[in-house]
């Protein structure tokens, strides 16, 4: 089938497929004047792909207007995902768009960089493999990042072809520990997938599955259904590690231990467990491999090991007898290699002995992520290309330099003159830097291919937009690297039709174009894969583990998790995720190191003093931050920043921990470490002024980020009859109903058919930001700087702030704001133009071309949510080929500030009055609550009495932030539900 045929049997009407494979059209980006008969010109195409920001491969929908991408949005029938996105899915557009991002091949010369034509870097890599292989066997080395299976069987046809071996799987986060666990107890190193939804009671320790654990934005869906308040209850999550994370930071209840003791802390439990009469049903061989072992962890020997109180132990463990269907996670990334492998061995026991059968793990559903070799293996490949005389490197999208403790010794292997390197890379950087050869190939976005989410999801990528390279697909180079008699497929999209056709009934070119309509193969019904069977034998490593833990006077310790924004470090240059602040610190742009408050007093250390932080491995200098959700004995720096190169935005901003961690492996796992003793923290003198966007980090009982606790949730306040004062203020919602001529000088206003309004629940807030990414990409919001936000000037629409529990520092409570659209908006009484504008259907719209910049607005609005441009803000190219055309791109001298996406309503206006009907309840969604994985946030209009936000507004929990200023606001808060654990 030839691309003009397949385009017109789809019926998909755009020009970015055309364009993205076709041999016959332009390869280039059409315009408006220039367009081919498929365009629609002004009429967006909507293409279903596969997210490869992370392993994760979630399905995305890439919305396409002229041939460009425009809008990312998740894939509501990819059942990983289901419709919602992260943060760093949002930000993939900045990948594509990159104006870093390399057009043509890079040969190293004496000179520097020589650009040389796409034909030519083919020609020298297929006479450089022939020459190697030659010479002998095994004289080639692939190293890639996780890819999917047709991807990873052409790469192995290609090395097995030039008489080497199939190439090392690198991730930086690998899952070592937990796949070793798994391989002594139940015979394979698997990466299962976990119903999270069906638990009651979840106790982690320190795994981070709403970040960057396995599959975030999934897990996060199914902690929020076990989590939710149902029936007057609701699970129960408690997180006990040392350093509270935002997913510790979602717990009822986050215990700080010391690093590298979890498993001790694990084994505590097991002993409550296996021991006496607890009602729980442990399996024979269970208690008799574990009950001896577990004897010695009582709870004062736990206590002096990891500093977690022995009421702290007996919180956790009446949580787990009590629980019917309890499930234990281990600590994730964030510890030690040995730790990690302790704990994670431990928690596996622990949900043994909880639950025999496991039915919370499915076994028959696995992570794509655990075909990643181990660290030991990726380290061993680099040390064999002195040992093998390698002659070839060849490295896909991977960055060891950067990512692995010791980097520089890769480094010096990769520029040995002996060997020569070529990086598929759209990218210079760390690792890049040190090739021969840079390759720029084809982005996720860009090509054919397929990629398996899990064992039973299988999603597909497409050509969702038009070329603005001329880089061929990175499975197209490499079959033109074999002879045309042993190529497996005459091009790459072939085989993926093929991979993607196997197995299905109905082999047609139908089926194909329904599957990549669909986004993919997807498995119907529940997994139904019991566990296989333990082997007790793992009981004797875990002993041998245990002995090896640290004692009570051990060393600090630096801790440096990954980052939700940047990933392993592949983000950080994307402006959207540099420029979103850390939730838990309101910081953008810069790396912080955190300290308990309590350790930087006995210090003598304030907020933003540089300190430096000296381990057996390295120094790293920056400033500090005060943290109350770290161990008192650990000081946290998230990895993802501190490149040297990768680009404008990414080149020396930050700080890279991995730089001061510990090289060194576990023997047995070939774990890394993410945590290192340290031998020194001292201060510099220097402070740095932080690139703060937080105001004070207490609401100061002014009624903004409001808690109500699980016994009282559908209670009435209990402050008496409503009235004027700041307690006793009645909910007004912004229609007549919220008007009162005891309260209120003014009438409502009139609405036309619609009062828009949205609801936020707090208690679904899990503050990942990936709605402000949204709300970047969707409304053409610009990108400050830090030396801005340092004076103030973020653009940001929508914040997520965070407020801290006075009484509890480290309990945290997280408030998505935007404008909040009053009824009786102060911003509009005072502009002299009348830029603030209300509109016949409630929302507080801005004129641009009216406003004449006197800030009026934003000193009367008491939300601080307008935001004044100071500048012309630049997109340099090809990044200004992201904008959305729907949205007006602002100047400086105006005011701008959320507009409840508009012209999203705009369009559902045009569509409804087209079909002669009202719209829809639930036809417009604004990008924030598009995007949101927990469905935090619910749009709609208020006129309709049977529409979502009319029935939740009705919500006991239901208040509006600071509504004792009578504004009115249109956006209405659910009040977070606590429970006390």
């Amino acid at each position: 089938m030839n691309r003009r045929t397949f385009l017109k049997i789809a019926s998909m009407g755009s020009v970015a497929l055309a364009t993205g494979c076709s041999t016959e059209s332009e390869n280039n980006l059409f315009t408006m004047v220039q367009a081919t008969e498929d365009m629609v010109t002004g009429k967006e195409a909507w293409y279903a792909s596969t997210c490869r920001e992370c392993p994760a491969g979630c399905g995305v929908l890439a919305k396409n207007r002229e041939g460009r991408i425009i809008k990312l949005e998740g894939n509501g029938l990819h059942p990983v995902n289901r419709g919602a996105l992260c943060i760093r899915g949002q930000a993939a557009l900045q990948g594509i768009y990159n104006p870093d991002r390399l057009r043509t091949p890079q040969l190293k010369t004496g000179d520097g960089w020589q650009e040389i034509p796409f034909y030519e870097a083919e020609a020298l890599i297929r006479k450089r493999a022939a020459a190697a292989a030659g010479r002998g066997a095994g004289r080639i080395t692939m190293v890639t990042e996780t890819v999917g299976r047709t991807q990873l069987d052409l790469f192995a046809t290609v090395l097995r072809h030039f008489d080497s071996q199939p190439p090392v799987v690198f991730e930086p986060l690998a899952y070592e520990a937990l796949k070793f666990a798994y391989q002594e107890i139940f015979g394979a190193a698997v990466l299962p997938v976990l119903r999270m939804e069906q638990a009651d009671v979840l106790v982690g320790f320190g795994a981070d599955f709403l970040e960057t654990w396995l599959s975030p934005v999934e897990y996060a869906r199914k902690f929020k259904a076990m989590h939710l308040l149902s029936n007057g209850g609701k699970g129960v999550f408690v997180q006990v590690s040392p350093f509270q994370s935002l997913t510790g930071a979602n717990a009822d209840r986050w215990i700080g231990c010391r690093p590298g003791t979890e498993a001790a802390v694990i084994m505590g439990l097991v002993r409550m467990v296996v021991g006496g009469e607890n009602g729980r049903n442990v399996h024979r061989d269970v208690r008799k491999a574990l009950a001896g072992m577990a004897e010695a962890f009582t709870p004062e020997a736990v206590a002096r090991m990891s500093g977690v109180s022995v009421e702290d132990q007996a919180v956790v463990g009446r949580q787990l007898l009590a629980a019917r269907r309890p499930l234990v996670l281990g600590p994730g990334c964030g510890t030690d290699g040995g730790g990690a492998v302790a704990a994670e061995l431990a928690g596996l026991f622990l949900n043994l002995a909880l639950d025999p059968e496991l039915s919370l793990f499915d076994f028959n559903n696995r992570h794509r992520v655990e075909i990643a070799d181990r660290r030991s293996t990726v380290l061993a490949a680099f040390d064999a290309m002195d040992e093998k005389s390698v002659d070839l490197v060849l490295l896909n999208n991977v960055n060891p330099v950067f990512a692995i403790p010791g980097g520089d010794r890769i480094a010096g292997t990769l520029s040995d003159k002996k060997r020569f390197v070529v990086a598929f890379s759209n990218f210079v950087d760390e690792t890049a830097a040190t090739a021969d050869l840079i390759v720029p190939v084809q982005m996720a976005l860009e090509t054919w291919d397929a990629f398996e989410s899990s064992s039973t999801t299988m999603g597909t990528l497409q050509p969702t937009m038009g070329k603005i390279t001329q880089a061929p697909a990175l499975g197209d180079l490499l079959l033109n690297l074999l002879p045309p008699d042993k190529r497996p497929a005459t091009d790459y999209q072939s085989m993926v039709t093929a991979a993607v056709l196997a197995g299905q009934e109905d082999e047609t070119p139908t089926t194909w174009l329904k599957t990549i309509q669909t986004g993919g193969r997807f498995s119907k019904g529940k997994s139904s894969g019991k566990a296989p069977g333990a082997g007790m034998k793992a009981a004797a490593t875990l002993e041998r583990y245990l002995a090896a833990l640290p004692q009570a006077d051990a060393a600090d310790v630096l801790v440096a998790p990954p980052s939700i924004r940047f990933f392993d470090g592949r983000g950080a240059n994307r402006p959207w995720l540099i420029e979103t602040p850390d939730t838990l610190t309101q910081i953008p742009w810069q790396t912080t190191a955190l300290i308990h408050p309590d350790r930087m007093a006995a210090d003598g250390l304030k907020e933003g003093d540089g300190v430096v932080l000296e381990t057996g491995a390295g120094t790293i200098e920056l400033p500090v931050y005060p943290y109350a959700g770290v161990f008192p004995g650990a000081v946290v720096v998230p990895v993802g920043q501190g490149h040297t190169a990768f680009g404008r935005w990414a080149s020396d901003q930050g700080v890279n921990p991995i730089a001061a961690l510990d090289p060194s492996l576990d023997a047995d796992a070939g774990a890394p470490s993410l945590a290192t003793p340290l031998t020194s923290l001292t201060k510099t003198g220097r402070t740095v002024a932080l690139a703060s966007t937080s105001g004070h980090r207490e609401s100061l009982h002014r009624k903004i980020a409001l808690t109500v606790p699980i016994e009282q949730v559908g209670h009435p306040d209990g402050h008496g009859k409503p009235g004027l004062t700041m307690d006793n203020f009645p909910l007004t919602p912004p229609t007549p109903e919220g008007y009162d001529p005891k309260r209120d000088l003014y009438p409502p206003h009139d609405h036309d058919g619609y009062r828009w309004a949205m609801v936020v629940d707090m208690d679904r807030c899990i503050g990942c930001s990936a709605c402000v990414a949204a709300c970047y990409a969707e409304n053409n919001i610009g990108i400050v700087g830090e030396k801005r936000i340092l004076e103030g000037r973020e653009m940001a629409w929508l914040q997520i702030q965070r407020y801290h529990d006075p009484a509890d520092m480290a309990r945290m409570t997280f408030l998505p704001m935007m404008c909040q659209h009053c009824d009786n908006a102060p911003c509009e009484a005072v502009c002299p133009v009348y830029a603030p504008h209300h509109s016949k259907e409630g929302l507080n719209n801005q004129i641009y071309n009216r406003c004449i910049g006197t800030r009026f607005c934003a000193q009367n609005c008491p939300y601080k949510v307008r935001r004044f441009n100071w500048f012309d803000w630049q997109w340099p190219e090809p990044l200004d080929m992201q904008l959305n055309p729907n949205v007006t791109v602002r100047s400086k001298g105006v005011m701008e500030k959320c507009s409840f996406c508009i012209q999203r309503i705009k369009d559902a206006h045009n569509t409804a009055k087209n079909e002669g009907r009202a719209i829809r309840d639930g036809e417009v969604v604004p990008a924030c609550a598009q995007t949101c994985p927990t469905g935090a946030l619910t749009f709609g209009s208020l006129m309709d009495p049977a529409s979502r936000v009319s029935r939740l507004i009705r919500d006991p929990r239901a208040y509006q932030v600071m509504g004792y200023l009578n504004t009115k606001p249109a956006v209405i808060y659910l009040k977070k539900v606590v429970q006390k654990v």
